[in-house]
């Protein structure tokens, strides 16, 4: 074997293993900085959502993207694993489940489909140096009422859970 082809042999060595790698390094993240994400990479995270799985390839996870203070001061109240933190991230994507999509199928699918949206958000995010973390669906009665005039107005969709996505609060 050449210099050349022994130098190729190395770099491609090198290459595997890295999305192991990124899988042993996710973690979630609840402390986020005030630093705005670039165009860019929130793109890249919506390009690489569109390639998650789905079940009978039905793409019903729709994902609505919340960066308004309000919104994520709201969300930080009602949903129960965000209280606290959840509003200190950049963005929160809802994860959304269509139900004319799973028809009878109500009871998991859309949350099996939204799972698979979620991880490729933790993969996408540790790949351009981004903090996420999942933060469950689960919303008090009390204010669900004001959860779907805000977010689902007429929309028939299934809440799934969100990802609240930002850089790393180091301080």
């Amino acid at each position: 074997m050449d210099t050349y082809q022994q130098r190729y042999t190395a770099h491609q060595q090198r290459k595997k293993g890295q999305l192991l790698r990124l899988m042993q390094a996710r973690y979630s993240e609840r402390l986020f900085s005030d630093k705005e994400i670039e165009p860019e990479k929130l793109e890249k995270i919506f390009e690489m959502i569109q390639l998650a799985p789905s079940s009978c390839d039905r793409k019903a996870v729709h994902v609505v993207e919340i960066k308004d203070r309000d919104d994520k001061a709201f969300l930080g109240g009602v949903l129960v694993g965000g209280v606290g933190w959840i509003h200190r991230a950049n963005r929160i994507l809802l994860l959304f489940g269509d139900r004319f999509a799973y028809k009878e199928n109500l009871f998991y699918m859309p949350y099996l489909d939204a799972g698979f949206v979620a991880n490729q958000v933790y993969l996408t995010c540790g790949e351009l140096d981004l903090s996420c973390c999942f933060v469950n669906p689960n919303i008090r009665n009390v204010h669900y009422p004001f959860f779907d005039q805000i977010f689902l107005k007429e929309q028939d969709w299934v809440f799934c859970g969100a990802m609240a996505i930002g850089y790393k609060d180091e301080s």
